[in-house]
């Protein structure tokens, strides 16, 4: 919890209240039953599971920096020995190579150095047979002993997590969901920063392909792995109308703006209905023709929303690295049947005047209230992750 415990002590406890409510709501998902939750200085314990599988499922949380499946024993410093001893004979093999690494929290009768010291020497001693011996530089294998009030805890694993703040901390946002590579790392890096994402697909059928649709909604799946609530869904607008209109604009060059404030508009109302502050989107600095900073600033005039890029400074193979860690890049790599209103040179600098002039021949605007009006939402169930 790096960043949590930074906080002061009001948001730091609204903060942690609501992680643990997480940490039970996902434990509780996947079948743990008599668990026992409480914090303890710096650290959220979880005990009474089973430590290897529930890592797994608490690794996935925001506000989570790293998981220690670890042995819980008396502070005591022959039982610390023991401890570490048997979680050292479990992971150590022939001729591999260790360290010791302690932290002692409070007041107590030896120091880190004294624990690492002591520690080492009898893993040495007991485990001789297997030829292994201390690197303090570069170890294949850490045991870690953290001593903090009567209790010490010994583990050899540390499982990263996400780390930022608990999901939903931060606000409401409506995401421009498109489920290609982009937009599941956008919202999710959201996510991650604590907002509670509303994923919006603007179904462009019949101007894209059936499997469109149907990579936005696994997509979606995946991203609803992330969220320890029980209701997370995947909102719906239709929007093949309004490109049906879009597609009759005499200047061709400026179908993707036109499209894009549409879909901002769009966004804007869905997040007025959905109590939301702001939006969304998986847009990067360049990467196409509606993406120019000239073009973004035009895109951006048509809402009062803040909209929020997170991607805006990343190339694609920096979007991709993120996409395949966190499991969506399988799905959202996948060849589609890509939108064919897209003309064959798209304007890299639209004339702001021109576009208004544009939206305001083609009608757009009572199209996209009506599209908004008749949304819906596709529950993605928490057994489904």
């Amino acid at each position: 919890m790096a960043e949590v415990v930074l906080k002061s002590k009001s948001v730091r406890r609204l903060l942690e209240r609501r992680l643990i409510d997480h940490i039970k709501f996902s434990l509780y998902k996947e079948g743990f039953r008599d668990f026992n939750v409480y914090r303890m200085q710096g650290r959220i314990c979880v005990e009474g599971i089973e430590a290897e599988r529930a890592a797994g499922v608490l690794s996935k949380l925001f506000g989570v920096v790293s998981v220690m499946p670890a042995l819980r024993t008396t502070a005591d410093l022959d039982d610390i020995v023991r401890c570490a001893m048997d979680a050292a004979g479990r992971v150590l093999e022939n001729r591999g190579s260790f360290a010791v690494r302690a932290k002692v929290v409070g007041d107590h009768p030896y120091s880190s150095r004294d624990l690492e010291v002591r520690v080492g020497s009898e893993i040495l001693e007991a485990l001789r047979d297997r030829g292994i011996h201390v690197d303090l530089d570069e170890p294949e294998r850490v045991v870690y002993v953290e001593v903090r009030g009567d209790s010490a805890f010994i583990y050899t694993e540390v499982i990263p997590g996400p780390g930022g703040l608990p999901y939903g901390s931060q606000g409401r946002l409506v995401s421009l969901f498109s489920g290609g590579i982009d937009s599941p790392v956008a919202a999710w890096m959201m996510m991650k920063r604590g907002a509670h994402v509303l994923l919006l697909f603007l179904d462009q059928r019949p101007y894209v392909g059936e499997d469109y649709y149907t990579r936005a909604l696994e997509a979606a799946k995946v991203l609803r792995g992330y969220v320890p609530l029980r209701d997370f869904n995947l909102h719906i607008v239709g929007f093949g109308e309004v490109m049906e209109r879009i597609l009759g604009c005499e200047r061709p060059n400026l179908r993707c703006v036109l499209c894009k404030r549409s879909m901002y508009r769009v966004a804007s109302l869905v997040a007025q209905r959905l109590r939301a502050q702001g939006l969304v989107t998986g847009e990067s600095l360049g990467q196409v023709a509606s993406q120019t900073l000239h073009n973004l600033a035009v895109l951006s005039e048509a809402t009062a929303l803040p909209i929020y890029r997170p991607l805006i400074g990343l190339d694609k193979v920096e979007i991709e690295r993120v996409a395949r860690r966190i499991g969506t890049y399988e799905v959202t790599a996948k060849g589609v049947e890509g939108c064919s209103v897209v003309p064959r040179r798209p304007t890299t600098k639209a004339d702001l005047g021109k576009v208004r002039e544009m939206e305001e021949k083609l009608g757009i605007r009572e199209l996209e209230g009506e599209a908004v009006r008749q949304m819906r939402k596709i529950r993605l169930e928490a057994s489904e992750t």
